[in-house]
């Protein structure tokens, strides 16, 4: 039997439009009382990844969440909403930015601070990390991740969005641990199989593509999509956006460990989006994929040749948060200046470029890896 993902036409974000997607897409794959029994407790996980206004495309509309909530409701579930964002930024504040306070106080809503409510550990081959107990104790969770390219992974949507339920600053220290596209992604395919969603709901009614997921230009899509499979989830919509597998480094790891759907002859498209879109493939960064056909064994010997770090724009107001947020203090704020890059420190991580509100980071390539980008050199 194939795995059912759903996609549903959502013009904009008026609260009545999204309801009515919202309704079709979960009475296609089966109706919320599938999953939501009277009494449960329902977590929804959004994607609050900074301070940002849902018009910029950053963050999971509250729109979306709230007409979850609502089903959530109808089927006898208790919900909650909850995340943790980025440690170098106050929570409240993003709440309070991206519409989720004022959404979650009009529905009466707990939204709950990952960062305060207690963790639970796992030991990954000598790696330690925590994931939220809210997460792991909830009858069921919903993923409700934000359509968006990714600097370091090529996609961030389902299987990247678990990663905002590890509290604390062990998100940027796990990329000091994990330093390469596939060293991080192979993490992520863990913890996604251990947090495992029971729903996930996309946000693509305005998506992100080319330097995602914080610097790139709006995509509206005009659509939500969902399964209860995030994996098939993540590779349909690469199939309908014509994104390439291979820059999606998760997706392979987790076919390998069978962990969700990849395949797309295993996946059944349901909904009332018309395929394909009159649109241009989706614009991917030009990091994505760029590392993952090189052992790590010889990006190590060549590191002083193959690399992507960050350069600074005008943009740059030396607020200091790319250096709060650096996992290896590759970076320095200079006295009456702004940040400078030790490159011999950098992992390429792109965290700095991540945090930035003022889109003032540019992720640069080396040399051969742009040979390689433009097929001059062997993959």
């Amino acid at each position: 039997m194939r795995t059912k993902v759903a996609v549903s036409a959502c013009a904009d974000y008026r609260p009545a439009t999204v309801q009515a997607a919202i309704e079709r897409l979960v009475a296609d794959l089966g109706g919320m009382s599938a999953w939501v029994r009277p009494g449960q407790t329902v977590l929804l996980k959004p994607n609050l990844l900074s301070a940002r206004n849902p018009e910029q495309a950053v963050t999971t509309h509250p729109e979306v969440v709230r007409a979850l909530i609502r089903m959530v409701k109808a089927a006898g579930g208790s919900p909650m909403v909850a995340d943790s964002g980025m440690s170098v930024i106050q929570i409240e504040r993003v709440w309070e930015k991206t519409g989720f306070k004022a959404m979650c106080g009009e529905e009466a809503v707990p939204l709950v601070n990952l960062e305060k409510s207690g963790s639970a550990q796992f030991n990954r081959a000598g790696v330690v990390y925590s994931v939220a107990k809210p997460v792991l104790d909830a009858a069921l969770v919903i993923n409700v991740p934000k359509l968006k390219t990714h600097m370091l992974t090529g996609l961030t949507n389902a299987v990247k969005n678990v990663y905002g339920t590890l509290p604390g600053f062990q998100k940027t220290i796990l990329h000091k641990q994990y330093p390469t596209p596939r060293q991080f992604s192979a993490f992520l395919a863990e913890l996604y199989a251990r947090v495992k969603p029971g729903l996930t709901v996309s946000d693509a009614v305005v998506a992100m593509e080319g330097n995602g997921p914080t610097a790139g230009d709006l995509a509206p899509l005009g659509f939500l999509a969902g399964s209860t499979d995030g994996v098939a989830l993540d590779a349909a919509l690469c199939h309908i956006l014509k994104i390439p597998l291979n820059k999606v480094t998760y997706l392979g790891l987790l076919q390998r460990a069978g962990v969700g759907v990849v395949d797309w002859s295993r996946i059944e498209l349901v909904g009332n989006v018309p395929l394909p879109l009159s649109r241009p493939p989706f614009r991917v960064p030009a990091t994505a994929g760029l590392l993952n056909r090189i052992p790590i064994w010889l990006l190590r010997l060549l590191a002083p040749y193959v690399w992507i770090r960050p350069a600074f724009t005008a943009h740059c107001v030396k607020c200091g948060l790319c250096v709060k947020a650096c996992p290896v203090t590759a970076l320095r704020m200079v006295e009456g200046g702004g940040p400078v890059l030790n490159p011999a420190a950098c992992i390429g991580c792109c965290c700095c470029h991540e945090i930035c509100p003022h889109r003032a980071v540019d992720m640069t390539q080396s040399f051969l890896l742009n040979l390689r980008k433009r097929g001059k050199l062997p993959s």
